[in-house]
């Protein structure tokens, strides 16, 4: 391309020279363009897996717990060593609200406490992971049935596991078992602090180094809720000081006091070397 074939904006047609140069380079750089596109969108995190049966009212019959987080326990069959097996399914209201307020209408309706008693209870199921849930609304006239239990209730298996200190991201469940994609991370992070101020039970997702995925309820050292003390937390990696107590196919963490705190990874890393950096450190 020469001095004469200077291409201006307003012209109606760009000189012969200039074009063919443009499409030498266009043509160069599209294979680039295409395979960087293809790259990133690749590179991209994947949509969870989680399932909402909206619009599907499912009957689930089991035993009404309302420790550590109201929950509804369906017995089915035995395990290997002839021990009573069980699934926990924990339960949410509609939109971004826990079970409890639901379930503190349904007793006085019917002047009953629920706490160990077998219910038969309609709602919305959520899933992923291993891990099922219940959306109960009041709505849906929940409350199908409400008996004492047949013969005498198994035990629920309790493990003890001990003090830990374990790292993750505080999800709300509800979003992330099923009904939001992406349901984590700082896409969802003003969602799932609304949700979890509404009643919804927090949940540690923790992810170990095969890239595989575990899941904890949290609840506070005597077993109360920490839906206000975790709103600055939701998100973000975190580190946990906690009792880990296993309740069947549910671990409870116990959070210790000052045992939740934002995860640092000079402090993991380099805390011996902190104090001796000063101001050289930033982290």
């Amino acid at each position: 391309m020469n001095n004469d074939e200077f291409y201006i904006g307003w012209m109606q047609q760009a000189p012969k020279g200039f074009a063919v140069w443009i499409k030498k380079y266009v043509f160069a750089l599209l294979p680039i363009t295409i395979a960087l596109g293809v790259s990133v969108a690749l590179a991209q995190k994947k949509f969870g897996s989680g399932n909402f049966e909206f619009g599907t009212l499912t009957t689930v019959t089991g035993v009404y717990s309302h420790s550590p987080v109201p929950n509804i326990k369906v017995f089915d069959g035995k395990d290997f060593w002839g021990n009573k097996n069980y699934i926990t399914i924990p339960l949410i209201g509609f939109g971004k609200h826990g079970a409890d307020g639901v379930i503190a209408d349904l007793e006085n309706e019917t002047n009953i406490a629920f706490e160990g008693k077998e219910l038969a209870l309609k709602g919305t199921l959520l899933y992923n992971d291993g891990k099922l849930l219940m959306q109960i609304d009041a709505n849906d006239k929940p409350l199908v049935m409400v008996n004492e239990p047949a013969g005498k209730v198994p035990e629920t298996l309790q493990e003890n596991i001990g003090i830990i200190d374990i790292k993750g991201e505080i999800v709300d469940p509800k979003c992330f078992f099923g009904v939001m994609k992406p349901g984590e991370g700082k896409p969802h992070k003003d969602c799932a602090i609304r949700c979890i101020l509404g009643g919804i039970p927090p949940v540690l997702k923790v992810t170990n180094d095969e890239g595989i995925q575990h899941y904890y309820l949290m609840v506070g050292e005597h077993g109360e809720k920490m839906n206000d003390a975790v709103r600055d937390y939701v998100a973000t990696p975190v580190t946990l000081h906690a009792k880990a107590v296993a309740y069947g196919d549910w671990i409870v963490l116990y959070v210790q006091p000052g045992g939740l705190q934002h995860y640092s990874y000079m402090r993991e890393h380099y805390s011996n070397n902190i104090a001796m950096c000063g101001k050289r450190c930033v982290e």
